[in-house]
């Protein structure tokens, strides 16, 4: 428990956030995070998902706490001295499980991204590649123009823009759009980024307007 909260200390650092101000993000008391940031107590499933959607920025990051989550059972049997191969099956189906809830809501987010594009009447494909270059739909409209669905906004901007101009020289196309769920959950810093890099970040409830 001590290495699943000694990981969580460290992805608040290198994020700037205080445990204060990450415990009203995931909705849970600070009580409650103190006692798994300090290692006192084991985080219960649905609060795992939400640690992991709202800290994690990187698959390599959503590993890192996976991994120490999954240490905890492998823990707490070495120290009774003995094995259970049901607690074992436990651990890893609480670890697939919330691999399956995020992988669950960025597919549900692109289905109404694609629902979206459908109703507009425009033509698109989903997705559309070039050789090793792919995004999640394509407009095919003059100019064309490739849209990324980010459900996680939090997560790793550095590869969403280093893509967008992957998508303008290789697709190729002139306008790139990247569909979040909300506008208010994007810093200012990556706005700025994406404005600078010629990529609109819109919310989905905005993008029927802005196509």
């Amino acid at each position: 428990m001590r290495l699943f909260g000694n990981t969580v200390k460290f992805l608040l650092a290198q994020r700037g956030l205080t445990a204060k101000e990450f415990a009203e993000r995931i909705n849970l008391s600070p009580t409650s995070l103190s006692k798994i940031v300090n290692g006192l107590t084991k985080p219960r499933q649905a609060n795992l998902t939400r640690i992991i959607e709202e800290l994690c920025e990187t698959p390599e990051e959503e590993q890192q706490l996976l991994s120490a989550y999954a240490h905890i059972e492998e823990a707490l049997t070495e120290e009774t001295g003995q094995v259970s191969e049901a607690r074992f099956q436990k651990m890893e189906e609480d670890r697939v499980r919330c691999y399956l809830q995020v992988k669950s809501q960025s597919i549900a987010f692109r289905e109404r991204v694609a629902e979206i594009l459908r109703q507009s009447g425009q033509p698109f494909q989903g997705p559309h590649q070039n050789e090793d270059i792919i995004c999640d739909f394509f407009l095919l409209t003059t100019p064309g123009t490739a849209i990324e669905c980010k459900a996680n906004p939090n997560r790793d901007w550095d590869r969403t823009l280093t893509s967008a101009n992957l998508f303008r020289s290789e697709l190729p196309c002139e306008r790139v759009i990247v569909i979040v769920p909300d506008l208010k959950e994007i810093p200012a810093e990556i706005r700025k980024r994406a404005k600078s890099a010629s990529t609109e970040i819109i919310p989905i409830d905005k993008l029927a307007s802005k196509l």
